[in-house]
């Protein structure tokens, strides 16, 4: 083995923990793409993180641009964006916070939780088409397996529910 092949990199290249991570990526990459262009197949013109946005609405109504921010993993300044677009699509409306003085609070409209609906039925068909070849117990074995990897993580990141 020559010196350049027992390089640092060339191991860390080389290692299980890069393979899997680097599958974990590319599943989640091309599942965002494929869910998206299905999305667009059904008439629904939604990006990932517009999606994410209306579902946490849904589970969070009231939530603030920084609530929302953090539980999607981005700045405030691009969740900003991200509800402009979708109030000048009124698929949410914004209202002062109750009590958080000038602070604004979101909400999904019917129209949003429609379409919302709709796109999660759809997600849901191309993440079993590529999880459908691993069996159900497969299936729960490597969502448990990945979970006991994010519970790793600082609690600082964004830590899904099951």
């Amino acid at each position: 083995m020559t010196k350049k092949n027992a390089s640092p990199l060339h191991a860390f290249r080389n290692s299980d923990a890069y393979r899997a991570t680097s599958l974990v990526k590319r599943l989640h990459l091309g599942l965002t793409a494929l869910i998206e262009e299905r999305l667009r197949e059904h008439g629904i013109e939604l990006s990932r993180p517009q999606a994410l946005v209306l579902m946490h609405l849904l589970e969070h109504p009231g939530s603030s641009n920084a609530d929302l921010a953090r539980m999607s993993g981005v700045s405030p300044q691009t969740m900003h964006q991200i509800l402009l677009r979708l109030g000048r699509c009124r698929l949410v409306t914004r209202e002062p916070h109750p009590w958080l003085g000038r602070v604004m609070s979101f909400r999904i409209t019917a129209t949003g939780r429609d379409l919302v609906m709709r796109g999660a039925e759809v997600a849901q068909e191309v993440i079993d088409g590529a999880l459908g070849v691993l069996s159900p117990a497969e299936q729960e074995q490597l969502a448990d397996l990945l979970g006991h990897c994010v519970a790793t993580l600082p609690s600082t990141l964004l830590k899904p529910d099951k």
